[in-house]
């Protein structure tokens, strides 16, 4: 039942490459390794202005990036493979059960919480396949057959990557339970003794950006440096250029609460970023700032999340998907969660079933806080 309710309403959750990107469902390094099509000046729907060297050079920054990432699942293949190997092959076609045991629940104990794990991969199966379809990312040991697991790999595309998908959109709904999040949420560091706290949904935020060099964003928001942003617009609205919606931008501190200055560039230790000027341009509408409830790819302080992001980093190991499929699965999952169970705007997805299994499995972990 789940999986129909959600199946049918394709136009909450099936959307094209840039619309991803617009509504922060994926975050431009997830697909750094796919030249963006509108960049191809023979494309009906190109950027204004768009040449044949444009493309070029899209297309050599596509390749150095898969590159990188077979790279770095040659040193996985070298120093952790065969370490894992049992983990691996637990996890292969048994997260549910991995996941289980790591709450210390079974259906003869908790059903309703099962059902809830079963609600997830019900979703879960229906949109990362479609994903994947849309995508159509081979494996990396077809670029690289060295690569090869001992089994598999798998017949479809590697983007976005199933385990990763499962793994943290059901961490995601089981963190909708109190007692799961006191003992499993967020912890901040150091930790005290205090419960976990729950999973920020990130809607949007009404955002004024300043027209300066260097353009300051102020907004009720708490950031830290580094986190990627995106921005939108009201409808026949214009956000001060260069910014662009379904772009990502990288959080500069000023130093005041609620105000930041952005990048263009991901943070890089080496050098300094260089915050985006709107000195000149002009704005229309009301700006809003974006973020995706699991943004960036550093380790997130949550043991379930932690748990979900170990079974992706160990398909990783076992080469069979890359790094950016884990990151790029985590941040669609992360979207489809919010839109589920945290959304009241006309983009909400819709779905009884999942909300009435919730409550049943909640009902099941009584509370070790008040």
């Amino acid at each position: 039942m789940v999986a129909q309710e959600f199946g049918g309403q394709p136009h909450q959750w099936q959307f094209s490459r840039a619309d991803l990107l617009a509504r922060s469902w994926l975050e431009s390094l997830d697909l750094a390794w796919q030249p963006d099509p509108r960049r191809n000046p023979q494309n009906p729907d190109h950027y204004p202005g768009a040449t044949g060297s444009d493309w070029t050079n899209a297309i050599a920054d596509a390749f150095d990036s898969i590159r990188s990432e077979i790279e770095q699942l040659q040193m996985l293949m070298q120093d952790d493979r065969d370490r894992y190997m049992a983990e691996i092959i637990e996890q292969a076609d048994g997260s549910g059960g991995y996941i289980t045991s790591f709450i210390d629940t079974s259906e003869a104990r908790r059903p309703w919480t099962m059902e809830l794990i079963n609600c997830g991969y019900a979703i879960g199966n229906i949109a990362y396949f479609y994903y994947k379809q849309q995508f159509r990312r081979v494996r990396p040991s077809t670029l690289c057959p060295g690569l090869a697991p001992p089994f598999g790999p798998p017949a479809h595309p590697s983007f976005t990557s199933g385990h990763s998908f499962i793994g943290h959109f059901i961490a995601l709904l089981l963190l909708e339970i109190p007692a799961l999040r006191q003992r499993y949420g967020l912890f901040a560091a150091p930790y005290k003794g205090s419960p976990g706290n729950a999973i920020d949904p990130c809607l949007p935020v009404t955002v004024t950006i300043s027209l300066a060099n260097p353009a300051v964003v102020q907004g009720n928001v708490a950031l830290n440096a580094g986190d990627p942003v995106f921005f939108q617009t009201t409808a026949g609205g214009a956000l001060p250029a260069p910014i662009a919606p379904g772009t990502t931008y990288y959080v500069i501190p000023t130093g005041t609460a609620g105000a930041f200055q952005i990048s263009s560039s991901p943070p890089n230790p080496n050098t300094t970023p260089t915050p985006v000027s709107t000195l000149g341009s002009t704005q229309s509408g009301v700006q809003t700032l974006v973020r995706n409830p699991l943004a960036g790819r550093r380790e997130i302080d949550s043991p379930l999340l932690w748990l979900a992001g170990r079974i992706a980093k160990n398909r990783e190991r076992l080469g069979v998907h890359y790094p950016s499929d884990s990151s790029g699965s985590r941040h669609i999952a992360a979207g489809i969660w919010r839109a589920l169970l945290h959304d009241s705007t006309p983009s909400r997805i819709y779905c009884s079933t999942l909300n009435s299994v919730l409550a049943h499995a909640t009902a099941e972990w009584p509370t070790k806080w008040t």
